[in-house]
């Protein structure tokens, strides 16, 4: 998908479901309306700096969990299903400086090397379209994740899930459990805060930019 000269195409419609698997179950038993935002005031403040991070120590991981569970962090039986442990979790910084793929010494997933487009991942957003010059005529074109981890004075949100998506990936060997937050997911929450500029992560909780770059990192799925 390409910008023409005045637009780009986002997605078809607005009609998306919600990306949380148990977004139903909380919004039935009414609790998510005297829900608290995730984060107290001036915490999602932008824009955040890239920064390069070292790998957690083998066996030493996060306690993670989903979205929605977050709110709450309880690890009860209740809750079974809903957390587990992330571990090695990269950062955007790491992945724009290490540009290759595992099998050639980097952490990139070799199933998604830095040359992978972006658009065949994400709905393109403007900042991440370049300029090419093919046959003396300038295209509109997608970036490749590799080139949208450099670039300067973006919403920094989405290079913190494009991070996320890497990582879900086993990129630098993290270990983000599929129970906590799949890659179709993080999908979701770009395309949500895409249209939105939001991301309800149940019925009635919005979370800015900033939210849910807390929640990627406090959980470990972040670097």
């Amino acid at each position: 998908m390409y910008l023409n000269d005045r637009n780009f195409l986002m997605v078809d419609n607005m009609t998306e479901q919600n990306t949380n698997p148990d977004l139903k179950q909380d919004s039935a038993n009414g609790k998510c309306h005297d829900r608290r935002r995730f984060l107290g005031a001036g915490a999602a403040a932008t824009p955040f700096l890239l920064t390069l991070v070292s790998q957690p120590a083998l066996g030493m991981g996060t306690a993670c969990f989903t979205p929605s569970r977050s709110l709450s962090r309880n690890t009860s039986v209740s809750q079974q299903g809903k957390y587990g442990e992330c571990q090695n979790a990269q950062s955007p910084g790491n992945y724009a400086v290490q540009q290759q793929v595992v099998s050639m010494g980097g952490i990139w997933p070799d199933v998604k090397p830095p040359t992978t487009s972006l658009d065949s991942v994400f709905i393109l957003v403007p900042q991440f379209v370049k300029q090419v010059n093919e046959g003396g005529t300038l295209v509109s074109k997608s970036m490749t994740l590799g080139e949208a981890l450099r670039v300067n004075g973006v919403d920094q949100v989405y290079l913190y899930l494009i991070a996320a998506y890497l990582n879900t990936m086993g990129g630098g060997g993290a270990s983000i459990p599929e129970t906590v937050l799949t890659d179709t997911a993080i999908q979701g929450i770009w395309r949500e805060y895409t249209l939105r500029h939001y991301y309800e992560p149940m019925a009635g909780i919005q979370w800015s930019a900033g939210d849910i770059i807390n929640y990627l990192q406090t959980n470990g799925i972040v670097g």
